[in-house]
């Protein structure tokens, strides 16, 4: 079933603060009690993280209820506190280009604890979408700093967190749909950088070429998901959207929005480049949903290796 395009205002974010992640829960005051049986057996080092006051919390403290988020039965006060520090943690490393993993793993414990159907209303599952779609637009919208003048320094390791939460949230599209408008440039620097994945093989992408072999697995994540990969409501999106002539618009559209920036030059390539390319994008936009299928998956099949 066809989704209706997400609407979002796409050059007005709202921001990502300690105020927006408290407020989806109310502004959760600590908890008076802790009723839940810490995972490793640790109840006061949980107890003490869950009377911390936001600004003082040691992001790495985290493992102590990552753990229980993965396996445990959850206590709704201790949640709504300590929830907003996953969140903002989540927003932070993504910025960083750092995994979400403190001993136990974000995704990996969103998926195994059904946190969102558990642990949350319509409404707060639907803020927690908006949450990490602005602080993904943000993370896209300064990907224009990582070039130069000739190609981009940096893996784009926000792929691997694309595809992160394609295992986890069954809205994908709330980030795809504004992220390929190309309202900014980041988001055309991350869609020439998404397309590129899909159209070079390894040695040959002009805007990795000081990183030979760093092209982007775009299949890749930076989850410990080890028993599934992307929700299926995704993959249905993902298969009627990326299509080869989806691919060809989007990357005419990068060109005409990267005019007169570096990397206007081998936006130009790509389009130059896409007639002899055009079999291998065919046949991996055909394979990248089974791929994302899998919880870990390895390589490009044989028809294209490096």
């Amino acid at each position: 079933m066809s989704r209706k395009r997400p609407k979002h205002n796409s050059n007005e974010v709202p921001q990502i603060t300690w105020n927006r992640a408290a407020r989806i829960f109310h502004h959760a005051l600590p908890p008076k009690a802790l009723e839940e049986q810490q995972f490793d057996h640790m109840p006061d080092k949980l107890w003490q993280l869950s009377q911390t006051p936001y600004p003082k919390i040691d992001f790495s403290d985290l493992w102590y209820y990552l753990g229980d988020l993965t396996y445990c039965e959850l206590q709704q006060d201790l949640f709504d506190y300590l929830f907003p520090v996953c969140l903002m943690d989540w927003h932070f490393t993504l910025m960083r280009d750092e995994s979400c993993q403190h001993e136990f793993e974000f995704h990996r414990a969103m998926r195994n604890g059904n946190i969102f159907q558990k642990m949350m209303n319509n409404d707060q599952r639907q803020e927690v979408f908006e949450f990490f779609r602005d602080s993904f637009l943000e993370r896209l919208d300064s990907e224009s700093e990582s070039v130069t003048s000739t190609s981009v320094r940096l893996k784009p390791k926000w792929i691997y967190r694309f595809n992160s939460l394609g295992m986890v949230m069954p809205r994908i599209d709330l980030i795809w749909c504004p992220w390929w408008e190309m309202e900014t440039l980041g988001r055309a620097v991350a869609a020439l950088e998404y397309l590129s994945g899909l159209m070079y093989l390894e040695g040959d992408n002009p805007l990795f070429r000081e990183q030979k072999r760093a092209l982007p697995l775009i299949f890749a994540n930076d989850s410990m998901n080890f028993d599934a990969g992307w929700l299926e409501e995704n993959l249905d999106f993902l298969k009627q959207e990326l299509t080869v002539d989806f691919f060809q618009s989007s990357l005419s559209r990068a060109v005409r929005r990267l005019h007169g920036h570096q990397l206007e030059n081998i936006a130009q390539q790509f389009l130059d480049d896409l007639p002899i390319c055009r079999d291998l994008v065919a046949a991996r936009i055909e394979e990248l949903p089974c791929l994302l299928a899998e919880a870990q998956p390895d390589r490009w099949t044989g028809r294209f290796t490096y």
